[in-house]
């Protein structure tokens, strides 16, 4: 098969023909159909600050596609099935993942990462990392539900515990952040704030109906312009920026039993002084990384209602053989993307 190979060392992905691993007898195998680029990778292939376990690594970690074969334990697909692949891996047998919350599994990895990834024409994976699509949804936005879509709403919705009505910050509106922006709009009637220091991702926040936007770059304070343009406080926060600045200044700003999600890795420490405040007003700080099985047939769901907005998530569609132009696009904010997806 074809397919995107990181070496160890390189800088670019080299495009080649690579065997089809033996399918397993729990295992399915995927005709990858897309496979979205994520910032990660860019840290990935690019600036090599992320490691793959092992080298050569075919990366690639929100896919969609079409079941082309099943293994003989297999019970819940059949070939022509339309699924998407899960972003992340774990043990499957610990208490955390019998219990469906996958993401706390000590042995958590992503594909792309810790095993072969989807930017290849094929990719075999267990049956348990499989979620049924639906025709209604596009394999282009299937495949961003795996990452792109399920992390922020794991922070918001599972960690943030928003309730409609809630006034929701966001701050970082990248790939990730962007669609916090999307999920909060989907689950408040509240007001919905987004804050940024880049003015196409602002841009891109207004257009997903955030209620105010905020260049970080003209404000002095965030927490105090946050009360001022919430009139009052904040609900719910939820940080994809990683930056400490942001989320120190921000605290003062929260409302009483607010709750503030950390889910951005920034360069900097994550250290912050604790001010009163958060005893006083019973403030939540929870961490989030990834999601759990729950998020994806939730997304789904709200998809198919036609309350899930990704209608501008997916920049660009283009072949496996432009994946280092698109790395280097998405590195540069050619276009001001959100996602651009490979279709090998």
């Amino acid at each position: 098969m074809k397919a995107a190979v990181l070496e160890s060392g390189k800088r670019n992905l080299i495009i080649k023909e690579v065997p089809i691993p033996n399918l397993g007898p729990d295992q399915v195998k995927v005709r990858i159909k897309a496979c979205g680029i994520c910032g990660s990778d860019l840290h990935l292939v690019l600036h090599g600050t992320l490691k793959c376990k092992h080298y050569p690594q075919i990366p690639g970690h929100e896919a969609s596609g079409l079941v082309e074969e099943v293994g003989e334990k297999v019970t819940r697909f059949k070939k022509g099935d339309r699924v998407v692949i899960a972003a992340g891996t774990s043990c499957g047998v610990c208490s955390h993942c019998l219990a469906g919350r996958e993401n706390l599994c000590k042995e958590i990895g992503v594909f792309g990462f810790d095993r072969e990834g989807s930017f290849a024409e094929y990719n075999i994976v267990e049956e348990r990392y499989l979620y049924p699509l639906p025709d209604s949804v596009p394999f282009e936005q299937g495949a961003i539900l795996a990452d792109a879509v399920s992390t922020p709403y794991n922070a918001i919705k599972f960690r943030g515990k928003i309730q409609d009505g809630d006034t929701v910050a966001v701050f970082g509106c990248g790939g990730l952040g962007i669609h916090g922006v999307v999920i909060a709009r989907a689950l408040t009637k509240g007001k919905v704030i987004a804050l940024d220091v880049d003015r196409g991702a602002l841009e891109n926040a207004a257009a997903y109906g955030a209620d105010e936007i905020v260049n970080l770059r003209e404000v002095k304070n965030p927490g105090k312009t946050l009360k001022e343009i919430s009139k009052g406080g904040v609900d719910l926060l939820a940080d994809f920026s990683g930056r400490m600045t942001n989320i120190e200044e921000s605290l003062r700003a929260m409302n009483p039993g607010g709750r503030m999600v950390l889910v951005g890795i920034g360069r900097e420490p994550l250290k912050f002084s604790i001010p009163f405040s958060i005893i006083e007003k019973q403030i939540t700080i929870a961490g989030s990384y990834g999601s759990d099985r729950r998020a994806i047939p939730e997304l789904i769901d709200l998809y198919v209602q036609g309350k899930l907005n990704l209608s501008r998530s997916i920049t660009d569609v283009r072949k496996l053989e432009d994946i280092n132009e698109s790395l280097q696009d998405l590195e540069d904010r050619k276009g001001n993307p959100i996602r651009f997806v490979i279709s090998p």
